[in-house]
């Protein structure tokens, strides 16, 4: 086990396990996220490119979990999640997230929002840290896919 993984699961908080459990709840995190990208966005079109981009991270992220099916660190203990590791798609989610709020006031918010989600995947031993790292690299390939397409399709970018 690597010493980033090593040190987050040292950390033995109740209250951090219990959020750690509530966001490895699908619906929980997808419901978080969807109104982290309403309430950080105004406008109609930067919203839908943040959604385009999540949905992207999600399905590039499931396809390459399936292929590798690289074990949860877990594996075998219960309680912990059916599908495998690599890469962790709540860090992916949480990763693209904060791109798409680079260069904006409420970035650092969304930093630490992806920083506190990969901690918790950790903290809950669902994850090791090469899953959180797979994460980010999924979340700067989706967000620049949808970013080659969003411009060539001739749709605004400023701002972005």
């Amino acid at each position: 086990m690597d010493a980033i993984t090593a040190l987050a699961l040292s950390v033995d908080n109740p209250v951090l396990k219990a959020v750690g459990l509530l966001i490895d709840n699908a619906y929980f995190y997808a419901a978080l996220i969807v109104a982290l990208v309403l309430l950080g966005e105004n406008r109609n079109d930067r919203r839908l490119r943040i959604l385009a981009t999540l949905v992207v991270v999600i399905v590039l992220g499931a396809a390459i979990k399936e292929t590798l099916a690289h074990p949860r660190p877990c594996a075998g203990v219960s309680g912990c999640p059916a599908d495998y590791s690599f890469p962790s798609l709540h860090a992916s989610a949480a990763f693209a997230l904060m791109i798409a709020f680079l260069n904006r006031k409420a970035y650092p918010l969304y930093l630490l929002f992806a920083l506190f989600i990969s901690f918790t995947r950790l903290n809950t031993g669902v994850h090791v840290f090469a899953d959180i790292a797979g994460g980010l690299a999924v979340a700067l390939v989706g967000y620049y896919a949808v970013d080659l397409v969003w411009r060539s399709g001739g749709r605004d970018v400023h701002g972005a």
